[in-house]
């Protein structure tokens, strides 16, 4: 906990300084638009737009795993339950056998 909490005074820190050493006014143009912005909010929204870009792109990966693990999960169940109905019957079968109930006498 303590490890996190220091990494993240750091990772804040050197983000600060980032953003101190990179306030310059530039210009960004793009597709007919432009605006002047300081530096580090571009370099920031470009990032923030890369990540919600490696968000969608793996979004629909993970919604087939989640349904092949619910899928999975339903199985197990059904998979379980034959199996306690199969040791029940073997119990009950293991006590009949110590237990002939039709002895044969000769």
């Amino acid at each position: 906990m303590k490890f996190a909490l220091i990494a993240a005074i750091v990772v804040s820190a050197l983000m600060a300084y980032f953003a101190v050493e990179n306030s310059q006014q530039t210009q960004v143009t793009f597709l007919g638009w432009y605006f002047d912005a300081p530096l580090v909010i571009i370099l920031l929204l470009s990032f923030g737009t890369g990540v919600i870009a490696t968000f969608l792109a793996i979004l629909p990966g993970s919604f087939r795993k989640s349904r092949e693990i619910s899928k999975l999960k339903a199985q197990l169940n059904v998979d379980a339950a034959k199996i306690e109905a199969l040791e029940k019957e073997k119990q009950l079968n293991a006590a009949q056998i110590k237990e002939p109930n039709d002895v044969v006498r000769l």
